[in-house]
C-alpha cells in the first residue's frame, strides 16, 4: 500500500523514523510530503514514524493512497507505479503458486 505523511511542523526525527522502516520513500515533490509504501495499517505506520499516541515527532497525518490523480514529475509517476506493480505482482505470484501473502 502506498501511503503519503504530511508534517504539520518540519521534523528532522520524522525523516530519521521513515529512514529506519527501510521502505521505499519518495520525497521529491513537496519539502513536507513523504510517499511511502508500507505493508502495514495506517495506524501501524502512523505508530511507526512517531505520530502515535505520545507524538514523539510532531504533529502530522498518515493517508492511505488508493487512487491518484493530478500533475507530479515523471519521477514520482515513475515510484508510484512501480509500487503498485510490485504488489500487483507479489499477490499474484502468491495465488499463483499457493504463496504466502507476504511473498
Amino acid at each position: 500500500m502506498i501511503y503519503a505523511i504530511i508534517p504539520f511542523e518540519p521534523s528532522e526525527k520524522l525523516r530519521s523514523r521513515i529512514d529506519e522502516l527501510k521502505v521505499p520513500v519518495y520525497a521529491g515533490e513537496a519539502p513536507a510530503v513523504y510517499f511511502v509504501s508500507f505493508k502495514g495499517t495506517t495506524n501501524e505506520l502512523s505508530e511507526a514514524v512517531g505520530y502515535g499516541d505520545d507524538h514523539q515527532v510532531g504533529t502530522g497525518v498518515v493517508i492511505s493512497i488508493s487512487n491518484y490523480s493530478g500533475f507530479a514529475s515523471r519521477d514520482l509517476w515513475e515510484w508510484m507505479e512501480l509500487q503498485h506493480e510490485s504488489k500487483t505482482a507479489s499477490r499474484n505470484l502468491s495465488a499463483i503458486f499457493g504463496l504466502p501473502s507476504e511473498f
